[in-house]
């Protein structure tokens, strides 16, 4: 199909492909709120059938929630079909002042799909965390039974965790279940506060009017799996690891599927390598991407002060600006037009990954065309190009030109396109570039995608290209690491390179491929990971209807139909195995540890003083993952830090973070609170506080400004303690207590 006329309809018709309905404001409507008190009597005879909808519409959703006092005033609006799943309306409540909003989206048959409560004025208000998740499950459960009375008994619940302290939410996620089998493609979430128990959010992504097939099995789940080995081949390949300081990285080995979504339907056996189909009904010729490419500029560097000037000329090494301009204007193999005449080059640097006593020299170069366009003639286009050159090895790390298409071209050029070169050739003429700046790099790559690059033309709406895109990734051992590569663009017109770029890390180290696992041997190690499984899914099947007498799409062509199926499918994340254990990999490279479920209680904190902020502190997301918190325990400052930072981004902030295996004292945490806080630079005012303990004299001098802080914010308590005992060790269930305390504190 013609994937640019298809772009422009969607855009037109107001498609929304979101989990979370955004109007498109095709027309808006605005009903007084009188009229749901009777909408029989109140609406006028002139008033419309789309008005007597809404009316209706209203009176439904007042019997499903309750609008907040405050917002009494109304607007609506209803925008364009969403394909599949009707009209949509989008109903806004809001208080006089306009800082209580209460937003509710549906369909016409008054199916709730999303309600946002957005209180200002409360928001605004510091409200300390209250609740734990279990307390809030049921708030969740009645309010999903009022909105969606008919999806209560299709869905199941499967987490709940703290969407952050800026909203201070739980969110409550439920699958929909049918025939006692998952359907992960429609699912319900309710965010609830954890400070007052309001109902903050509801985003349901159900299609109300689906039917679904009936469970019926003919595949079992190992034929299923014959028929996966058949589809998904297991590559071994490189990615990359830093460093715990972040300065090196290295490269290791893992095992990854071709194609990480692969279903087989659980009745017929058929194979699916898509979700997505298309369906026409009259012939269409396939319309690539339009050209994206961009100029690219050069990231991470940093202009030289004049000093940093001064000491690069000492280096002696460096190649001057003229030279590094001639290595690219002489170069043969690129597309720089002949009008170019405006040249400008800048020198910057920066620190290497690996080598941070060296520093990579480049040279940016600009070259313009500075011939003012002439629309009299036609003559408007005007050539711009970027390079960037290594200026101690005058090697081209970067180039882009712009490229002419057919308006912009001479009747000679035009003539010259009809005979372009093959892919073939310009393959060759890249490589040959390519190796003229770096052979030994480029010798060790191998070529991983080809595509067609930009459209200078369209013949009957048919697309013309005037180049191909190459992309070679680096091999060690033959196995391909995809972070180090070479890439650009040839124009198949001028046979020249008008797009080239270069990533390669001399100082990553590569995990020796020596007794890594067959192909064979990782995907069955792949498909017993979670993820595979029997579910409901939905196949989204796009209809186009095409006039046979002209090339035009109209907006009535095309339409969605939703069709659920039974699948065995490779839903499975991460994809990644390690080539000798078999194990599933994070993206870090280490062993991907599943999220913690939340336990209904650790086993040895029943009945303790800090009980209630141990599980708080777990609800937020801060928990262990043991069936232990050890809250009698001194705590360490390593296990502090790692608590921390599950909580606060401040926490990750390397100046403050506290890397010590020894135990943390009162003293210690109450700098680290304050500095989490942000009042870092009060404490550092100099003596102007006063603790009032009687151990004031106890106090480290590098730490009694934040203990006074601290005490004020009644972080150690009511603040009216006599003594503070600074040099006590903090208990895991105090450090509980307490970091729940600085969360309170905190500005959300």
């Amino acid at each position: 199909m013609k994937r640019k006329s298809i772009i422009a309809l969607m855009l037109a018709s107001g498609i929304i492909i979101t989990s979370i309905p955004v109007p498109v404001y095709a027309m808006s409507t605005v009903v007084a709120e009188a009229v749901t008190k009777d909408s029989s009597q109140n609406i006028a005879s002139e008033d419309t059938e789309l008005q007597t909808k809404l009316s209706k519409i209203i009176t439904e959703i007042k019997k499903k929630v309750k609008i907040p006092s405050d917002c009494t005033k109304f607007d609506s609006n209803s925008y364009a079909e969403d394909y599949g799943r009707g009209r949509q309306w989008n109903l806004n409540w809001y208080s006089e002042k306009g800082s209580h909003y209460f937003n509710v989206v549906c369909d016409d048959n008054a199916n709730i799909t999303y309600i946002y409560d957005r209180n200002y004025d409360k928001y605004e208000k510091q409200e300390p965390i209250k609740y734990l998740i279990k307390e809030l499950r049921p708030v969740a459960d009645t309010y999903i039974k009022k909105v969606a009375p008919e999806a209560w008994g299709h869905i199941t619940f499967q987490s709940a965790y703290y969407v952050g302290y800026y909203n201070n939410c739980y969110q409550f996620e439920y699958v929909r279940t049918e025939n006692g089998i998952m359907m992960p493609d429609n699912t319900i979430t309710v965010q609830v506060n954890a400070a007052d128990k309001e109902v903050k959010e509801y985003n349901a992504n159900w299609l109300f009017q689906l039917t679904v097939p009936a469970k019926d099995i003919k595949i079992s789940k190992e034929e299923a799996t014959e028929k996966l080995k058949k589809q998904v081949s297991m590559e071994l390949k490189y990615l990359t690891k830093w460093s715990e300081d972040g300065n090196t990285r290295s490269a290791y080995l893992v095992y990854a599927p071709s194609n990480n979504y692969v279903a087989v339907d659980a009745k017929t056996g058929e194979v699916y390598t898509s979700r997505e189909q298309w369906i026409e009904t009259s012939k269409q010729e396939e319309n690539a991407m339009q050209d994206t490419a961009a100029n690219e500029k050069s990231t991470g560097a940093t202009s030289f002060t004049e000093e940093e000037l001064a000491q690069i000329k000492e280096l002696g090494s460096l190649i001057t600006k003229e030279q590094a301009i001639e290595k690219v204007v002489k170069n043969k193999n690129l597309l720089i037009d002949a009008n170019v005449k405006a040249i400008t080059a800048s020198l910057s640097g920066y620190r290497m990954y690996g080598k941070e006593k060296e520093k990579q020299y480049v040279w940016s170069i600009s070259l313009t065309d500075p011939r003012v366009p002439d629309d009299s003639k036609n003559d408007y286009y005007r050539t711009n190009a970027y390079a960037t050159v290594d200026a101690k090895t005058g090697e081209i790390l970067s180039f882009h030109s712009s490229v002419k298409n057919a308006d912009q071209m001479t009747p000679e050029e035009l003539e010259k396109a009809k005979t372009k070169l093959s892919r073939e050739k310009c393959a060759e003429i890249f490589e040959t570039f390519a190796k003229s700046q770096n052979d030994k790099q480029f010798t060790n790559t191998k070529q991983a995608s080809v595509i067609p690059d930009y459209i200078y033309d369209y013949v009957k709406e048919i697309p013309v290209y005037g180049g191909y895109a190459f992309g070679y990734q680096r091999v060690n051992e033959g196995i391909p690491y995809a972070d180090n590569y070479f890439s650009g663009s040839v124009d198949s017109i001028s046979g020249k390179v008008f797009d080239y770029r270069k990533y390669w890390d001399t100082t990553v180290k590569f995990e020796s491929p020596k007794n890594a696992m067959t192909p064979e041997q990782a995907f069955n190690a792949y498909i017993k990971l979670e993820g595979y499984e029997l579910v409901y899914e939905i196949n989204t099947v796009h209809k186009l209807v095409k006039d046979g007498d002209t090339n035009s799409i109209v907006e009535s062509s095309y339409s969605i139909d939703y069709q659920p199926r039974l699948v065995y499918r490779t839903n499975i994340n991460p994809d990644t195995i390690s080539p000798f254990t078999g194990k599933q990999l994070d993206w870090s490279g280490e062993v991907y540890v599943p999220k913690a479920k939340i336990m209904d209680d650790y086993t040895d904190i029943k009945g303790t003083t800090y009980e209630r902020s141990i599980l708080l502190l777990r609800d937020l997301g801060a928990g262990t993952g043991e069936l232990k918190f050890r809250p009698n325990d001194v705590i360490t400052g390593k296990e502090l830090q790692s608590l921390a930072e599950k909580l606060f981004y401040e926490a990750t902030r390397d100046e403050i973070k506290i890397k010590s295996n020894s135990g943390i004292t009162k003293q210690q945490l109450a700098k680290y609170s304050v500095q989490i806080l942000g009042y870092e630079k009060f404490a550092t005012i100099g003596d102007i506080f006063r603790c009032g303990y009687t151990d004031d004299a106890k106090i480290g001098k590098d730490y009694y400004n934040y203990v006074a802080i601290a005490k004020a914010l009644q972080i150690f308590g009511s603040g009216k303690e006599k003594a503070f005992e600074p040099t006590a060790k903090i208990t895991r269930g105090e450090a509980a207590d307490i970091l729940i305390k600085v969360l309170n504190c905190s500005t959300r």
